[in-house]
């Protein structure tokens, strides 16, 4: 089988198309991915933090969480000893009822005190 002038002016077209068009999907699928690649490195670049800025702010981070704790043993010092107040000056319940208790024990006797006397 031999090929004329014509049959090779053919197969190199249909050839050149064939390696165009695959050049083109693998283009077209490169440049989709670097098109998407640079939107990831647009979007990382603008929120992004420095490791100084990132080292900053968990310093500040750290220096607020000391002063809040510092604040919270103030306060539970200063409930403790309102606490320890509240013990001391106050009555509990039984303790109040007791003395309720005598004194209508006393309002009772009183009572009936005067109401013999008046008779």
């Amino acid at each position: 089988m031999t090929f004329d002038a014509g049959t090779w002016w053919l197969v190199t077209i249909i050839v050149t198309v064939v390696v165009g068009l695959i050049g083109y999907l693998f283009g077209r699928s490169v440049f989709k991915a670097l098109d998407e690649n640079r939107a990831d490195i647009k979007e990382v670049r603008e929120s992004y933090t420095t490791q100084k800025d990132h080292k900053d702010d968990l310093d500040d981070i750290r220096r607020e969480i000391k002063e809040v704790r510092s604040e919270m043993k103030t306060e539970i010092q200063a409930l403790s000893e309102d606490i320890k107040e509240v013990k001391e000056k106050c009555l509990r319940k039984s303790d109040f009822e007791r003395s309720v208790l005598q004194l209508e024990s006393k309002v009772d006797a009183l009572t009936r005190y005067l109401m013999e006397r008046r008779v």
